[in-house]
């Protein structure tokens, strides 16, 4: 990498976000929350070449989320769901436009560790969910392709890229089942961090999947053209 110095700004601002989560210090955490996506542009914008339009989009949505997760009430909590599910959508059509010509058995494949989750998941949870069953069901549903769909560009392209992503995706998927442990079914006072650590972790390694395997696939058709 030849520019570390937004990767090193970006570990700062998480590193600053966790101590505000840890010590409830929301002043800390309402500064450093919103900077956690606008670092990591950064951090893409100066070592890649080839933009991925779909990543940045999935970048700008994961940003209005964090902020509109930071307010408090249902209503904020369905902004900031709505605009992750975009993110979500985005991740999909980027990961979409990378599949070569895609089998029924390996989407059967695919699918299967995540449709398990999610029917764990589910069952944990449906009974708190309350007026939130459709919205979270919708959320869920998006994110359990966005893992499938991951690991069908896996079994095609098995590269260091597309491992980092599989790992991403399920982090994120971790954060998110954390998330909705602690807000539908029972608090646990070390569910933020863990929810923080696993969600900026996730979307840093996605981030690196976007460097390097959407880089060298472009450049790859430029060849071949």
């Amino acid at each position: 990498m030849k520019n570390k110095i937004p990767l090193l700004v970006f570990i700062i601002v998480c590193i600053i976000n966790l101590y505000g989560i840890y010590y409830q210090k929301e002043s800390v955490v309402y500064t450093t929350k919103p900077l956690l996506m606008i670092t990591l542009f950064w951090y893409y914008y100066a070592n890649t070449k080839v933009l991925s339009p779909y990543f940045l989009a999935a970048l700008a949505a994961s940003f209005l989320g964090d902020v509109f997760l930071l307010g408090k009430g249902e209503l904020y909590f369905l902004l900031g769901l709505l605009f992750f599910l975009t993110a979500h959508i985005f991740y999909i059509i980027m990961l979409v436009k990378l599949l070569k010509e895609t089998r029924p058995i390996q989407i059967l494949q695919a699918s299967v560790p995540y449709v398990i989750i999610f029917v764990l998941l589910l069952a944990v949870l449906y009974s708190g969910l309350g007026t939130m069953k459709i919205p979270v069901i919708i959320y869920a549903i998006a994110i359990s392709i966005f893992g499938t769909v991951s690991l069908i560009l896996y079994f095609q392209n098995k590269t260091k890229a597309s491992i980092s992503l599989v790992i991403g995706v399920f982090i994120f998927i971790i954060s998110d089942a954390v998330l909705a442990l602690n807000l539908f079914y029972e608090k646990q006072s070390f569910y933020s961090i863990l929810i923080m650590t696993t969600y900026v972790l996730a979307q840093y390694l996605i981030c690196r999947f976007a460097m390097f395997s959407i880089q060298n696939s472009k450049q790859l058709k430029n060849e071949d053209s």
